[in-house]
């Protein structure tokens, strides 16, 4: 399945005259970008409890650019407890032919960072962590490879990866995880359509609903809030206001 994951990359990159990785500040708060790269895709959710409370919310971008594709998903948390206080979480990852790159950064009393690399032709894998002092430290060293997970998500978008099991580097664990795809589909002759990953021991690692290759909504976690897809300019509305979006949608 690894080999097969490795030859999908192919076809999600761009031709890649340099080899030199994508420069990263894992210690900045800002998400790191592509030089050169341009946003093809971006997507807007307001993140809802089970009553419909506004939980926060979240982007998804896609960027494509010379060296290859970037791939960002941004998500901001609201708390009725503590108001004015919005921590982050930025997960970016970077798809060249030469290796990937994953960055997660966390805002807020952590401001914690993570960065992850796989390189090509070897596969080998390491993993650093940036504490709230900026002090450095490995967490992980392989020599193996790994799929990343938003890359996973995008080869769902399309279809190639609706179903099987796959060595993850899950940043959370700041390891490699089996992950577990299957997809579910609607029974109302509508095109939606549902993809779960998961650990071994079944807890969740994404959930995501599509619509063709439409994200309509995702999960992070079982019973977490519910990420649901609405307009740019709503998204403006609610970032402003902090009101609560219409009850969801599913």
């Amino acid at each position: 399945m690894l080999r097969a994951l490795t030859l999908v990359v192919c076809g999600l990159l761009a031709p890649a005259p340099s080899s030199a990785p994508w420069g990263f500040a894992p210690a900045d708060a800002e998400t790191p970008l592509a030089s050169g790269a341009t946003v093809v895709r971006s997507e807007h959710f307001v993140l809802e409890d089970s009553d419909g409370t506004l939980a926060g919310f979240a982007v998804w971008r896609r960027r494509e650019g010379p060296r290859g594709v970037q791939l960002e998903r941004e998500l901001r948390f609201r708390s009725p407890d503590e108001p004015g206080v919005e921590p982050g979480l930025y997960h970016v990852e970077c798809l060249e032919r030469g290796g990937s790159r994953l960055v997660q950064r966390e805002t807020g009393s952590g401001g914690r960072a993570l960065l992850a690399e796989l390189t090509q032709p070897d596969g080998s894998l390491r993993a650093y962590e940036w504490g709230p002092c900026g002090s450095r430290q490995e967490v992980l060293a392989l020599r193996e490879t790994a799929a990343l997970p938003l890359y996973l998500a995008e080869l769902a978008r399309s279809g190639r990866f609706a179903a099987g099991r796959v060595g993850c580097f899950d940043p959370v664990a700041r390891a490699v995880v089996d992950v577990e795809a299957t997809t579910s589909y609607a029974t109302d002759g509508s095109p939606g359509r549902t993809t779960e990953l998961r650990r071994a021991d079944g807890t969740l690692v994404l959930e995501l609903r599509f619509e063709g290759t439409d994200l309509l909504g995702f999960r992070l976690q079982d019973g977490g809030p519910w990420a649901r897809r609405i307009e740019a300019d709503t998204y403006a509305s609610l970032r402003d206001s902090g009101a609560s979006a219409n009850p969801p949608g599913r």
